[in-house]
């Protein structure tokens, strides 16, 4: 039998992207497997970021600017010669914005909350 014990994280705590051990959350690579860690920005860059999204993709979403922002280049360029994909595209795009579930070109979402 193993003595381990599981403990909670603590709130300065997260869990490693990779081995899933318990790393501090401004730990750049993580101390037990050597994995850097993807970076998380703090809840304020995060809470601009959504509401420029949102405001962007609703506003001038039917030409592609929310995706020239995301750095979603090439979907971009469609966007805008589709006209938001004949405003279907555009539709979509605004309801994942609300939800959460949009992402930029690195592939992280982009969302009001942590």
């Amino acid at each position: 039998m193993s003595d381990y014990q599981p403990r909670e994280k603590a709130p300065d705590e997260a869990f490693c992207s990779s081995c899933g051990a318990i790393i501090k959350k401004e730990a750049e690579i993580c101390p037990k497997c050597g994995v850097r860690q993807k970076t998380v920005f703090a809840n304020r860059d995060i809470n601009t970021n959504w509401l420029v999204l949102l405001l962007l993709s609703a506003f001038l979403g039917g030409i592609g600017v929310d995706r020239f922002y995301v750095g979603k280049i090439g979907t971009g360029i469609l966007k805008l010669i589709t006209f938001g994909g004949l405003g279907v595209w555009w539709l979509i795009d605004l309801i994942m914005i609300v939800c959460g579930k949009f992402t930029d070109s690195k592939g992280n979402i982009i969302t009001i909350r942590n």
